[in-house]
């Protein structure tokens, strides 16, 4: 269990508490359907800002928040990264590699179900020397996915109510299954059933989460991973299928 969880499960932006959740009557998806939204989609790496890989752990066995002496540099976390990267930075030991597997299956099933845009933010003792710091490899991965809702569901509202809220609650969004099955710590909003206010209200604070330890409170780095079908299978390849 990471050490964020007990956090997490319990959390909802302060805006938002007490709004439906997903997909409810009423909730914050029935206020414009899915096929009448604008279709916006994740914004790639390459699409603007800054590139910056995987660095190295810094002294404190943690992945550096910003890149060189300017605190105020754009050379920052989250870090973009494809999959291959974050294999080559952090997949060194067969414990990482299965991790590492098991993320990419989790990403596969999203793929599979019609999932193609969005960013995944990756944390935990995963992304951390936790080998050097505390004589043990990490147990599992922290996940958080903000994803768009494939175009099928986009383009028939009724699929989503028939078949795409079932797979959302009992697939993407259903911790313990992900927990037992992938190792994976999961968590997951869906970007058309936010309003604006509610969307940034998320990002600040899974940023704010993920770049701080929770017991020491140290100000540290993590990794973000765009939705890249093709790029996994690439960086399976450099681990092996098992």
């Amino acid at each position: 269990m990471v050490r964020q969880a007990d956090a997490l499960a319990m959390w909802t932006p302060p805006r938002l508490r007490g709004a439906p959740q997903l997909g409810a009557p009423g909730g914050l998806g029935h206020r414009l359907p899915l096929h009448k939204r604008p279709k916006n989609s994740m914004i790639p790496p390459e699409a603007g800002g800054v590139r910056v890989t995987v660095p190295p752990f810094d002294v404190r066995g943690l992945l550096p928040p910003f890149v060189g002496a300017d605190a105020t540099t754009q050379d920052r976390s989250p870090y973009l990264a494809t999959m291959a990267e974050v294999v080559t930075q952090l997949g060194t030991t067969p414990q990482r590699q299965q991790l590492l597997r098991n993320l990419i299956a989790y990403r596969q099933l999203l793929a599979g179900e019609g999932y193609q845009n969005g960013v995944q933010f990756i944390d935990g003792s995963f992304v951390e020397n936790i080998e050097g710091s505390a004589n043990r490899p990490p147990s599992d991965i922290d996940v958080f996915s903000l994803l768009n809702a494939p175009q099928k569901y986009r383009s028939d509202p009724s699929a989503w109510a028939s078949t795409g809220l079932t797979f959302w609650q009992t697939e993407i969004a259903d911790r313990n299954k992900n927990k037992q099955r992938f190792s994976l710590d999961t968590y997951a909003v869906l970007y058309e059933e936010l309003q604006p206010m509610g969307l940034i209200q998320y990002i600040i604070y899974w940023y704010g989460l993920f770049s701080h330890q929770r017991d020491t409170f140290a100000w540290k780095g993590f990794v973000v991973l765009p939705l890249d079908p093709i790029g996994d299978q690439a960086a399976l390849a450099l681990i092996g299928s098992n």
